[in-house]
C-alpha cells in the first residue's frame, strides 16, 4: 500500500499514548502530520475519510497499512501474540501508576529472559507499547526494573525511531495535582466510558483549583442531566446548567447553533433532560466557576432523552423534603439528596478503611435469625405459611401456630443486630465487625427511627468497655475527617442549607437554631478535643440538678432510660461536646451486657452527639456462663435458644467488648440532615414501602 500524504493524528504529544503510535509509526515508516487533540487521553487518526480512535486501534491500523514491514510479525501466530500483548499492555501499564505493576514487571521479566524482542525477533508494535510505558516508569521511579526487562528497554531505546520521538520523551508525562474532592483517577477521561468516546467528570472541572491553568482549552465530553437550560440570541445560543452526579455544582454549558445536533434541543429538551455534549473548556466571564463549556462550530451536542416539561415533577424551585420523598427514584437528581449520597459513600468507604487499618476482619452475620439480640421482641417475622393459607389455613398445634411447618421449621424473623453472630468470630478471629441492614418492627413515626437501616457493629477480643470506647471514639473522628477531606463540597451545601433553614426559623420567631453552631463548626469542635466521659449516675445528678432551668418535658430520675432532650442537653448545654455515658442500669440494657460489680450497672456505654443525641451504644459483653444465665432468665428469656451464645462462654472464654452505630445516624451526624428519612434512599417505616 502506497501513502500518498501524511496521515493527521490529532493527539497531544506529551501523552504516553501518542508516543507510542508515534514510535509505531517512525518503525513502519507511516508519515504522521500531528493536529491538536480533540479529546484529552483519546487519540484520532484520520486517513481521507477514515477515522481511528484509541491508541491499539491506531497502532494495529498502521501495523497492517504497511505490510512490508514486520512491526506487526512475520506470521498470523506473531500477530495473534502481538494483539495479545497490546491488550496486556493497556489493562495492565495503562495507567500512570499501576496498583499491580509489581505483578505486571515479575511477567515481563520472566518472558523476557530468553528473548530480545517481545515476540519473534524484531522489534514490533508489542515492544513499541510496552518500551514507551516502561521507559517513563523508570524515570519516575515507579519501579525498579530487573535485569531481563533492563536489558531489552535498553535495547529498544536504542533504536534508531526511539530515538526519532526522544524529544517528546524528555520529560514525564504531565501528572495533574489531585484536589479534595476529586477521585484519584488517570487524566480527565472516565473509566468505562467509550461507549460515549471517553467522558470527563464534572467534579474534574469544578473541583480542580488549578483548572484554568490545565484544563483551559482542552477539548472534552461531559455528559449528565440538565438542571436548567434557556435559550438566548433569539434562538442561536442554549445555556445549559449540566449536573453527572459526579460534585454538587453544575458546569454552564453553552451550545451555539453552529455545533452538531443543536436543532435537537429545540423539542422536549429542558430541565431533566440527558445529554452529552462535546466542546473546548474556556475561562466563564462570570465569578461562580473558572470555567465553562463551549460547544460550537466543529463540536456536538446529543440528546439521549428528552423530557416533557409539563409532566416532570422535578421543577427548578426547591422542593420540600416530604415532597421527594414522595418520588424518591427521581429524588438523587435534587442537590439535597446526591450530596446525602456521596456523603454517605464516603462514610462507608471510611468504615471499612478504618477497620481495616486497625486490623480488623469483615464478616457477613445472616439477617434472618432466630434469636431476638436485643430482648424486644420487635421484629418483623419470615414465614412461607402464609403463601397457602388461603386455600388450607394456617397450621396449628393445641391452638398455636405449628411452625414445624414452616421453612426453617421454627420461627424466623429478620435480625435487628449482628451482634451475636459476629461474636464467635471475634472469640476466634479477634477483632472484627460486621456491616450490614437491620430490621425493626417498631412502629414509630418519629424523624430518628426507620424500620429497615445499616448497622456498623464491631466486636473486639480481650478488650473491655474503656478499650471499648476509645474504638468508638477513634472511629467516629476518623469518619468525621474522612469525610471533611473527601467531600468538602458537599459539607459546605449543608452547611449553608443550615443557615438559611435558620433564617427562614428566626423570620418566623424561632432563634433557637441560629444561636446553635452551624454544621462544619460542630464537625471541627467534634475532632478538636477528647470525648466528655461521665458515668450514667453522675450524668442523672447532673440532670437533677439543671433540671429547674433546663425545665425537661420527662421529669428525670435514676433507672430511667434517657430521652433525647437529656442526651442533647448534658452534650450541648454541660459539655459542649460529644459526650459518652457508661454504667446503665441493668434493667434497661440488654442481657448480655457485663454485670459491674454493684450488681445493679452493666458495663454499658453511649456516645452523645450534639444536635442528634445517642449515635453509638456499647457494652463489655457478659463472658461468665453463670452470669449470662442468670441475666437470661430475668430478661424472660430461653436459655436454650442461646445454646450456641453460651457455648463461647463454656469453651475458651474471653473478656470482649463491642457496639453498635447506626449508619444513617452517622450520616445525620456529618452532614445535620434533621431526619432519617432522607438519609438512606428508600426509607422504610410505617405504612410506607414504596420503589
Amino acid at each position: 500500500m502506497t501513502q500518498r500524504k501524511p496521515f493527521m493524528l490529532f493527539a497531544d504529544a506529551s501523552e504516553v499514548c501518542t508516543q507510542k503510535i508515534l514510535l509505531a509509526a517512525q518503525v513502519a515508516n507511516v508519515a504522521l502530520k500531528l493536529g491538536p487533540a480533540r479529546r484529552p487521553g483519546v487519540p484520532e487518526l484520520e486517513n481521507g475519510g477514515l477515522t481511528v480512535q484509541y491508541t491499539n486501534a491506531i497502532l494495529r491500523y498502521i501495523g497492517r497499512f504497511w505490510e512490508d514491514s514486520d512491526i506487526y510479525g512475520s506470521s498470523f501466530m506473531e500477530a495473534s501474540q502481538i494483539d495479545s500483548w497490546l491488550d496486556w499492555a493497556d489493562m495492565e501499564l495503562g495507567r500512570p501508576r499501576p496498583p499491580h505493576v509489581g505483578e505486571a514487571i515479575d511477567a515481563l521479566e520472566k518472558h523476557l529472559e530468553s528473548r530480545d524482542f517481545m515476540v519473534g525477533t524484531a522489534f514490533s508494535l508489542a515492544d513499541a507499547a510496552l518500551s514507551i510505558s516502561l521507559f517513563h516508569y523508570d524515570r519516575q521511579g515507579v519501579v525498579k526494573l530487573p535485569a531481563a526487562t533492563k536489558r531489552w528497554l535498553d535495547k529498544c531505546t536504542g533504536q534508531k525511531a526511539f530515538k526519532g520521538v526522544a524529544g517528546n520523551l524528555s520529560g514525564s508525562p504531565p501528572q495533574r495535582a489531585l484536589q479534595q474532592g476529586v477521585a484519584e483517577e488517570d487524566g480527565i477521561i472516565a473509566s468505562y466510558s467509550s461507549c460515549v468516546g471517553g467522558r470527563t467528570y464534572i467534579s474534574r472541572i469544578l473541583l480542580n483549583k488549578n483548572a484554568s491553568k490545565e484544563l483551559v482549552g482542552q477539548m472534552v465530553t461531559v455528559c449528565g442531566w440538565a438542571k436548567t437550560m434557556r435559550s438566548a440570541n433569539k434562538g442561536k445560543l442554549f445555556f445549559v446548567e449540566l449536573n453527572d452526579g459526579s460534585c454538587c455544582g453544575n458546569l454552564q454549558v453553552v451550545i451555539a447553533d453552529k455545533a452538531a445536533g443543536f436543532e435537537g434541543l429545540k423539542t422536549n429538551c429542558g430541565t431533566g433532560a440527558s445529554l452529552k455534549c462535546t466542546g473546548k473548556l474556556v475561562e466563564s466571564p462570570g465569578g461562580k466557576q473558572a470555567l465553562e463549556l463551549l460547544v460550537d462550530e466543529g463540536s456536538q451536542v446529543e440528546v439521549f432523552g428528552g423530557v416533557v416539561a409539563k409532566d416532570y415533577p422535578m421543577a427548578k424551585k426547591a422542593h420540600s423534603q416530604e415532597f421527594l420523598r414522595s418520588i424518591a427514584h427521581l429524588r438523587p437528581r435534587s442537590s439535597y439528596i446526591s450530596c446525602v449520597a456521596r456523603v454517605r459513600n464516603a462514610l462507608c468507604q471510611a468504615t471499612h478503611e478504618f477497620f481495616r487499618s486497625q486490623g480488623f476482619v469483615y464478616v457477613h452475620t445472616p439477617l434472618i435469625t432466630a434469636a431476638d439480640c436485643e430482648g424486644a421482641g420487635e421484629m418483623f417475622q419470615v414465614t412461607t405459611l402464609l403463601s397457602d393459607a388461603e386455600k388450607s389455613g394456617v397450621p396449628t398445634v393445641d391452638g398455636k401456630v405449628d411452625y414445624s411447618k414452616d421453612f426453617f421449621a421454627k420461627p424466623a424473623c429478620m435480625t435487628v443486630s449482628g451482634q451475636l453472630a459476629v461474636e464467635p468470630f471475634c472469640c476466634s478471629l479477634s477483632n472484627v465487625y460486621t456491616f450490614g441492614p437491620t430490621f425493626r418492627a417498631e412502629n414509630s413515626h418519629t424523624s430518628r427511627h426507620l424500620a429497615e437501616f445499616w448497622m456498623i457493629e464491631p466486636e473486639l477480643a480481650f478488650a473491655d468497655l474503656f478499650d471499648n470506647m476509645d474504638c468508638a471514639e477513634d472511629y467516629l473522628k476518623f469518619c468525621v475527617q474522612y469525610a471533611l477531606d473527601r467531600n468538602g463540597e458537599d459539607l459546605r451545601f449543608f452547611d449553608e442549607w443550615e443557615a438559611e433553614a435558620a433564617e427562614e426559623e428566626a423570620k418566623k420567631g424561632d432563634t433557637s437554631k441560629k444561636e446553635q453552631p452551624r454544621l462544619l463548626k460542630r464537625l471541627e469542635d467534634l475532632l478538636a478535643q477528647p470525648f466528655a466521659r461521665v458515668s450514667y449516675t453522675e450524668g442523672i445528678d447532673i440532670l437533677l440538678k439543671e433540671s429547674p432551668k433546663a425545665n425537661f418535658e420527662v421529669p428525670v430520675e435514676w433507672g430511667m432510660d434517657l430521652d433525647s432532650e437529656h442526651e442533647r442537653y448534658l452534650c450541648e448545654k454541660v459539655f459542649r461536646k460529644p459526650t459518652i455515658l457508661y454504667n446503665y442500669p441493668k434493667d434497661i440494657k440488654a442481657f448480655y451486657m457485663r454485670l459491674n460489680d454493684d450488681q445493679k450497672t452493666v458495663a454499658a456505654m453511649d456516645c452523645l452527639v450534639p444536635a442528634i443525641g445517642e449515635v453509638i451504644g456499647g457494652s463489655a459483653r457478659e463472658e461468665r456462663l453463670e452470669v449470662l444465665d442468670r441475666r437470661i432468665e430475668e430478661m424472660g428469656l430461653e436459655p436454650k435458644d442461646y445454646w450456641w451464645y453460651r457455648d463461647l462462654r463454656r469453651f475458651g472464654s474471653v473478656p470482649h467488648s463491642g457496639f453498635g452505630l447506626g449508619l444513617e445516624r452517622l450520616v445525620m451526624l456529618v452532614t445535620g440532615v434533621p431526619n432519617i428519612r432522607d438519609v438512606i434512599p428508600y426509607p422504610r417505616y410505617p405504612g410506607h414501602a414504596e420503589f
